[in-house]
Order: C-alpha cells, then sequence, then structure tokens
C-alpha cells in the first residue's frame, strides 16, 4: 500500500507546495497588494475548472484503455512528464497573465495522472482493507504536502521579496524530481500487482460485469463532499495571508511551514485511525465524528489569541479533518462501479475540485470585508467553514453504500 500510494506524495507535495507557497508568493509579486486574494482566486478557480472537465474525460479514456502498460500507468507517467515541463514556464513567467496560462497547462496535466491513480484503490485492493488503504492514500497526500509545503517555505522564503530567483528554481526542481520518482513507484507497483490489458479487476470484491451506471446516490454523496472540501481547502488557500493579516506574523512564510508540520502530523495521526475504525464500525460514523470535530475546533479558533493558541487549535482540526478525508474517501471507493472505477472517481472529484473552487471564489469576498472592517474576511471564513463541516456531515445521513439494502 505505501509503494501503490507514493504518487500521492509526489503529486500532493507538487501541488500544495505550488498552491499554498509558490502561487501566493508570486501573486503577491506580480499582483496589486489591495486585489491580492482576487488575483489569486482567479488563478486557483480558471485551473480547477480545467481540472473538473479533464478528469471526467480522461477517467472515462482510462477505464477504457487496453495497452501493455494497463489502463492507469500510461497516464501517470506521461501526465508527470507534461508537469514537469510546465514548471519551467512558472520559473520563467514575468507577468501575472503569463503565470495564469502556465497553470492551466500544469492543472491539467495534473488531473491527466491523477484522475487514474485515483481509481487504483477499487483496482487492486481488496474491499475489507478499502479503509486502511484509503488511509495510506491519505497519509501519502499529507506526508507529500506537508513534507513539500515545508521545503518550498524554506526555499521561498529566500526568495519571496528580493531578487534571488535561483531560490524559485531550486524549489521547482525539487519537486519535479520528487513527482518523477513517485510516479515511477506506483507505476512499477501497478505493472506487478494488475491483471492482464483488457480485464476488470476483481481485488475488491465486485464482479468483472460492468453496472450500467454509476450509484443512484452519488449526487448527495457529491454535495455532502462539497461543503466539507471547501471548508478544508479555505485554511489551505488563505493560510498564508490569514497569518500575515489576522494574527499579525512579521515572517509568514517561515511560520506557515512550521505550523504545517505540527498539523501534517495530526491530519495523520486522525487519518490512520480513521481507516482503521472506519474497516470495523464502516464509514459513517467516523466521517460524522470527523465533521463535528473540525467544525467545533473551527470555530473556537476565532478566539484564539497569540500563535500558539492558533496552533493548538489548528492541530484539532487537522486531526478532525484527517479521520474526515480518510473515511470519507473509503465511502468514495465503496460506492464505485465495476468497470467504471476511474470514471467514478472522476465524478467523485468533482466535488472536490468544485469545494476548492468555491474556496477561491471567496477571495473577492475576503478582500471586501477586509475592506471594511480589518481582518473580518478571515472571520467571516472560519464560521462559515464551522456551518460548511456540519452540513456535510447532516447530508450523508440517509446515504446507503449498498442502495439495495434494507
Amino acid at each position: 500500500m505505501l509503494r501503490l500510494n507514493a504518487f500521492g506524495v509526489g503529486i500532493n507535495g507538487f501541488y500544495l507546495a505550488i498552491d499554498t507557497v509558490i502561487l501566493p508568493v508570486l501573486v503577491l509579486i506580480l499582483a496589486p497588494e489591495a486585489l491580492k486574494n482576487t488575483y489569486l482566486a482567479a488563478l486557483g478557480l480558471s485551473g480547477l475548472l480545467v481540472a473538473g472537465v479533464i478528469q471526467v474525460i480522461v477517467g472515462r479514456l482510462s477505464d477504457r484503455t487496453r495497452s501493455p502498460l494497463g489502463r492507469r500507468v500510461p497516464y501517470l507517467l506521461g501526465g508527470s512528464v507534461l508537469i514537469c515541463l510546465g514548471m519551467v514556464g512558472i520559473g520563467l513567467a514575468p507577468t501575472f497573465w503569463l503565470l495564469f496560462a502556465v497553470w492551466l497547462f500544469i492543472q491539467a496535466n495534473i488531473n491527466v495522472s491523477y484522475g487514474p491513480y485515483q481509481a487504483l484503490i477499487q483496482d487492486l485492493v481488496p474491499g475489507a482493507r478499502t479503509g486502511v488503504a484509503s488511509a495510506f492514500k491519505i497519509l501519502a497526500d499529507v506526508v507529500g504536502g506537508v513534507a513539500f509545503i515545508k521545503i518550498s517555505t524554506v526555499f521561498m522564503g529566500q526568495y519571496a521579496f528580493g531578487d534571488s530567483i535561483e531560490w524559485l528554481w531550486i524549489t521547482l526542481g525539487v519537486l519535479g524530481i520528487n513527482l518523477l520518482v513517485a510516479a515511477g513507484i506506483t507505476s512499477a507497483t501497478v505493472l506487478t500487482r494488475q491483471e492482464k490489458p483488457g480485464s476488470v479487476s476483481r481485488a475488491n470484491g465486485r464482479p468483472a460485469t460492468q453496472s450500467s451506471g454509476l450509484h443512484p446516490q452519488l449526487t448527495l454523496f457529491l454535495i455532502s463532499r462539497w461543503f466539507m472540501v471547501t471548508a478544508v481547502i479555505v485554511f489551505q488557500t488563505y493560510g498564508l495571508f490569514f497569518l500575515r493579516d489576522k494574527v499579525g506574523l512579521e515572517t509568514p512564510v517561515q511560520a506557515l511551514g512550521n505550523m504545517v508540520l505540527v498539523v501534517g502530523g495530526a491530519v495523520a495521526a486522525g487519518a490512520y485511525l480513521a481507516g482503521w475504525f472506519s474497516d470495523r464500525i464502516g464509514r459513517k460514523p467516523v466521517i460524522l465524528a470527523g465533521a463535528a470535530g473540525a467544525a467545533l475546533s473551527t470555530a473556537t479558533i476565532l478566539w484564539a489569541g497569540s500563535t500558539t493558541e492558533v496552533l493548538v487549535i489548528a492541530t484539532f482540526i487537522g486531526f478532525s479533518v484527517g479521520a474526515l478525508l480518510s473515511s470519507n474517501w473509503a465511502l468514495a471507493n465503496e460506492m464505485g462501479t465495476a468497470g467504471k472505477e476511474a470514471l467514478h472517481m472522476g465524478v467523485v472529484n468533482l466535488a472536490t475540485i468544485g469545494g476548492a473552487a468555491s474556496a477561491k471564489m471567496l477571495g473577492p469576498g475576503v478582500d471586501l470585508l477586509n475592506r471594511a472592517s480589518q481582518a473580518s474576511g478571515y472571520s467571516a471564513l472560519l464560521i462559515g467553514c464551522a456551518v460548511m463541516f456540519v452540513l456535510g456531515g447532516i447530508l450523508l445521513m440517509p446515504l446507503k453504500t449498498n442502495p439495495h439494502s434494507a
């Protein structure tokens, strides 16, 4: 499972480092100060719209692909190579709009590789181990994100407001090497475990015959996931500006890197425990507990008066979010349709992308509220996050993994 999910370390390490550190730093350099949240929102939202289209199309193609490398590996490797080519454009972009175009290209290729990767649990993991496999998937995401956000904050802290562009290239180089190595490890693992080309995997316990459609309650799951992902992505997107403008830190890039290490550890712990428990007591109870914990912690952080208090409360948020994401991902895999694994996960990821896009769209509102009252936009974001965690949990309550069960 570690090798199967190695690509998560590469792709999430790349994406989260770019989205959380590199893009905000470049936006601060290339965009007007008063519109920094708006420009960052436009950058993120446009890329996510491209991602939503690509994942569904590539997922369907991947399910139907019959090649010597199987259904997933050609997309995994091809997309990774094109991402690395696109990173050169980030280093060379002299204006915001050129950066904008390069990011669209990179986002498209992230999802060429990531969409088929998401189907690997359904392809190769027995159904009784879906929770643990999902926990390893989330752990890989967290390890990649934490490690490479931290590395990026160290390197970009040297570059952020100076002329030392070599630090930007060093950061991009490290991210690219990690991505290619991770893609190679997962691809090699898939090639040794997958069935012969042309067959549909039975490892997950589902019949090999293809169903005529996707899960009948998938829409309910998507709306729930959209709410919860929106709340999670808010922290990722606006964390750097929150530390600078609300908490008042003088070195927010370095502080963000330090916080990510602690909070990332809490996310990993929550994800692992949730995977173990969800295989034994079911997915929904663990999801509901994680959503409740995340909502309560998010509301509490409104009263944090120091960096230490923010860190402590954010650790509780991280643990709850880890449990939530792990069990939610297991539930998503459990609802899949044999023969349409990548298509199903591509549709599931529309909720992920939609949540991320919704978080990005909040940027203009944050700027507007901040102009009306200093840092009030960030307070509104936190209240909204708590409400969305609660709504996401409530919507899952009537859902049945097996729609034909009593």
